[in-house]
């Protein structure tokens, strides 16, 4: 698919006439882009919201047009689309000449995007002045300043108007809503917004968070099990009320400039759950970012966890892809699940639980499999009978049988045995499924599974 997307652009490209070799890499490189942590190295993005619209993840971001720079220097917003997390594609930019602020501002700064009745919503901030929104019929653009004037006004509320987070509920009427602010100049401010999307339905009211004075802009609003997460920077609140109050639960992570200034956002796929955020090359020297990904799990009294070990040992290679010469692969770092749940696990971390007949885990892009490769389970499980197995499939879960692994009844969910199974298989890269088989009461434990070297 990679490859086939590869041919694509540089036959595009190659149409062009009168071009000479070097401007046909420097356009073939701005505008398709790989990577694994950052995202995508020296471009300058920050304050990300992620999405997932039409078959693919969508990053919009803030620009950091100057790497040397000791102010913010950010003239546009950018778009990048993937269908992997690993291979990036410019898609669109938005110009402040586009909206209301008619001018070459270098202060567009944080935004957020939505999606309703067939319209894609851009939110921004006109520096920290106020609040302003556009519309387009695709996520790329181009957008449109519908108003012509800012959506929240300068004064509108104590706290400034500015780093929007638009959330729209799991009610029967996707019920939308915008919050913003900066808790150190006055709480976070929240308010339905209308079906247009672009006018308030409410006056805004403040946020309070209990247990916790923040001082940090860029809120971000994500809901799990009928509980919303209010965060900020390395920060997070819950509540069951979206107006809260909110009671403060701590840190989303400690490493990776999970900080104060670490904007950023969350986004469940298929089961998995992804933090994005931007940190700064060096804060000291300049204001140029960097944007980040990892999973998140979630503990069994809902806290939050962005998976920092996962970066410790795999930050240069990221999320969506693994490599067979790792020493273990976590079952909890799968791309795509069904029927599964991730749960801590009683060795410690997280794993996968109640995988019954039928649930599978996806993970692509298993780099360096050698040709019939051994594979060993960590797992536990009970009520396991002789027809309980997983399965190793190439590229769908009723893809090519590369291998089976009988799975026995090691003597409770806490009782753990490492098996191992012979693969069938060419060497290279594959895209596998692990398939659960066996009686539908059988319950199997997952901690990680590895390639023998």
């Amino acid at each position: 698919m990679l490859q086939e997307r590869i041919r694509t652009k540089v036959k595009s490209i190659m149409k062009i006439k009168n071009r000479n070799v070097s401007v046909l890499i420097t356009l073939l490189l701005s505008s398709l882009c790989f990577a694994d942590n950052p995202l995508v190295p020296d471009v300058g993005m920050a304050d990300p919201h992620i999405d997932f619209y039409d078959g693919k993840f969508w990053v919009f971001t803030g620009h950091d047009a100057d790497k040397a720079s000791t102010d913010w220097v950010m003239p546009d917003w950018r778009i990048f689309s993937s269908e992997d997390l690993i291979s990036w594609t410019l898609e669109g930019t938005i110009s402040p000449t586009q909206n209301y602020m008619d001018d070459q501002s270098t202060k567009c700064c944080a935004g957020d995007a939505t999606f309703r009745n067939g319209i894609y919503y851009w939110y921004f901030s006109n520096h920290n002045i106020d609040v302003g929104v556009m519309t387009a019929t695709q996520p790329q653009g181009p957008y449109q300043d519908p108003l012509g004037k800012a959506l929240l006004p300068k004064d509108l509320t104590p706290t400034l108007e500015f780093d929007p987070t638009v959330f729209q509920d799991d009610d029967a009427n996707q019920t939308p809503y915008i919050i913003f602010g900066k808790q150190s100049y006055a709480p976070y401010h929240i308010a339905r917004l209308n079906e247009d999307m672009i006018s308030l339905a409410e006056t805004p009211t403040a946020i309070k968070i209990e247990g916790h004075n923040s001082g940090i802009d860029k809120n971000y609003l994500h809901k799990r099990n009928g509980v919303y997460y209010l965060s900020y920077g390395a920060f997070y609140a819950t509540s069951k009320n979206i107006y809260g109050p909110y009671q403060f639960q701590g840190r989303t992570g400690t490493k990776y400039d999970l900080d104060a200034f670490a904007h950023g956002s969350f986004i469940e796929h298929k089961g998995q759950w992804f933090h994005i955020w931007c940190r700064y090359l060096d804060r000291t020297k300049n204001k140029f970012r960097e944007c980040i990904m990892s999973y998140v799990h979630y503990k069994e009294d809902g806290s939050l966890v962005t998976d920092t070990a996962f970066l410790d040992a795999h930050y240069a290679t990221g999320v969506g892809q693994y490599d067979a010469a790792w020493d273990k692969i976590e079952a909890e770092w799968y791309f795509e699940s069904s029927g599964v749940e991730k749960r801590e696990s009683a060795e410690g971390g997280f794993e996968i639980q109640d995988c019954d007949a039928g649930d599978y885990l996806y993970f692509p892009n298993v780099n360096n499999v050698r040709e019939n490769a051994d594979v060993s389970f960590r797992l536990s499980s009970t009520n396991a009978q002789p027809s309980s197995q997983i399965e190793v499939r190439q590229d769908h879960p009723s893809g090519k049988l590369l291998g089976t692994c009988v799975v026995p009844d090691t003597g409770g969910q806490k009782k753990y045995q490492t098996l191992s199974c012979s693969l069938t298989n060419r060497a290279g890269s594959k895209n596998l499924y692990l398939v659960f088989k066996g009686v539908d009461n059988m319950i199997l434990n997952l901690d990680w599974f590895s390639f023998n070297k």
